[in-house]
């Protein structure tokens, strides 16, 4: 991805010696989106250039309000960035949540559907820059029904890798134009089960960047989360 500016929340808050820990989340990240508000400014950005965020919580019940906040600063959907939100706890980020920002000086879009998952806050499916394809995470959740697909780990994948191809597609993509894939496990322990649905789908290491993360939990405590980035 070229032209780009990523920035952490943990980084900023420390940056500008700014203690937010004694105040409410909502207000936590309101002081934080200020800050990367200001950062962007300074490299003749906007909010609205901003085209990912990963939110890192301490509790995943939080969620909700970072919801709120993003509403507050994103007021129409086609200018949600993209999003991946997380439990991973032991961060020292000076606050409840770490926001890591990816924005772009380059032309971008923001891609929304009603193909297939549909998100559940205020993110887009996908990002378009050049002649990339950076997408949010997606979950075991059967299109139509919003529910989970199945208790087995390695069908909850697979319908990921479905999920995954339906917003690659709308973008312009697809998943053998995949380059790289981030797969979000809280137990690392199923990496062996995903790799097999990853052969399935004829992805493997030498084709495609393959990395997993542990985490504490993710939305709705679903047992996998996928994320993955094509060129057009």
């Amino acid at each position: 991805m070229n032209q780009l500016i990523c920035f952490d929340s943990s980084e900023l808050l420390a940056f500008h010696q700014l203690d937010v820990a004694g105040l409410p989340l909502a207000e936590q990240l309101d002081a934080i989106l200020g800050l990367a508000a200001k950062t962007l400014a300074g490299d003749g950005l906007g909010m609205n250039d901003v085209i990912f965020i990963i939110a890192e919580l301490t509790d995943m019940r939080d969620r909700p309000i970072v919801n709120e906040a993003q509403k507050r600063i994103w007021t129409r959907p086609e200018c949600y960035p993209c999003r991946i939100i997380l439990e991973r706890g032991g961060f020292k980020a000076g606050a409840r949540v770490r926001l890591l920002f990816t924005a772009t000086k380059a032309p971008h879009r923001q891609i929304n559907s009603t193909k297939g998952q549909m998100p559940t806050g205020p993110f887009s499916r996908s990002a378009v820059v050049g002649g990339r394809v950076y997408g949010s995470g997606v979950r075991p959740i059967i299109p139509g029904t919003q529910t989970i697909v199945s208790e087995d780990l390695k069908e909850c994948a697979r319908q990921c890798l479905r999920n995954l191809a339906t917003n690659m597609e709308e973008s312009g993509a697809n998943l053998k134009k995949a380059y790289s894939f981030t797969t979000y496990l809280p137990d690392l322990a199923n990496v062996g089960l995903v790799m097999e649905v990853f052969g399935e789908y004829g992805i493997s290491g030498s084709e495609a960047a393959l990395s997993f993360e542990k985490v504490d939990a993710l939305n709705e405590y679903h047992p996998i989360e996928i994320a993955g980035n094509a060129n057009l």
